[in-house]
């Protein structure tokens, strides 16, 4: 009986300590393919109105346009889990801010609502929360260097809007002017803004397994950016479907 015990317990080590030796490859194995790391670059922003001129219909026709962009920057963690040696996915979380210039004018040839502003002038200078979900594409390697191409599309949630304001004239508004100050009541940003990103990059190993790159990234988003008729009567006004567009710089750090 004793012998017996004695046998089962062998037994029972011997195949705990294949298992955790396989067990461990796999993990071992899994893990290379997975990958972290961080960035930090700076961006070049600017909203575009995708109409000149907004018929606002009984609120007021209204003239649109980009006065200037602004010019921020952008850090964060990024993830990539490689399926071959060739393609990847990749994730993260980052920290953004945006934004831009934005003039809308009344036309004086229509009747305006007056619960509208004659003319607003906005700065808008938001902070986001942004998750990309992508596909990187590794094409060649010169002297060492890797060249990468990536394509994805990402969701930004809104964490905070400050900025400069000049809203002027209609039946009840008195003129307003403000900087840097919260656009909560004054000039409305959506909370989620979706997009889609395309860039290049290049990557190099170093003696420890880790890598640096630089990539450089288009976004443009394809959701409306500004909601100006949800603000407090006498500050509202209409300026169609607003996107934004951001030229990216990364220089990252994989572990």
């Amino acid at each position: 009986m004793k012998k017996t015990i004695l046998l089962s317990l062998a037994v029972m080590l011997l195949a705990g300590s294949a298992f955790a030796q396989d067990g461990g490859s796999k993990v071992e194995s899994a893990l290379k393919k997975y990958r972290f790391g961080l960035f930090v670059g700076p961006t070049f922003n600017s909203l575009k109105p995708t109409v000149d001129a907004v018929d606002g219909g009984d609120k007021g026709d209204y003239k649109v346009s980009s006065t200037s962009g602004r010019t921020s920057f952008s850090v964060g963690l990024n993830a990539e889990l490689a399926f071959s040696s060739k393609y990847s996915i990749y994730s993260g979380i980052g920290l953004e801010w945006n934004g831009g210039s934005l003039s809308a004018t009344h036309d004086t040839s229509s009747t305006l609502n007056p619960e509208y502003a004659s003319s607003a002038d906005v700065t808008y200078r938001n902070q986001y929360l942004a998750i990309p979900l992508g596909l990187k594409m590794y094409a060649f390697e010169v002297a060492d260097f890797k060249i990468f191409a990536q394509t994805g599309f990402d969701v930004s949630l809104l964490l905070s809007q400050k900025g400069d304001w000049n809203i002027k004239g209609g039946p009840k508004v008195i003129d307003s002017i403000g900087e840097n100050q919260k656009l909560n009541d004054v000039a409305r940003v959506f909370p989620i803004n979706v997009g889609w990103h395309i860039g290049a990059g290049a990557e190099y190993g170093l003696a420890n397994g880790s890598a640096v790159y630089a990539s450089i990234l288009y976004r443009n988003g394809f959701t409306d950016y500004t909601t100006p008729q949800s603000n407090d009567d006498g500050y509202k006004f209409s300026d169609g479907n607003i996107r934004s567009n951001t030229i990216a710089i990364r220089i990252g750090y994989f572990f």
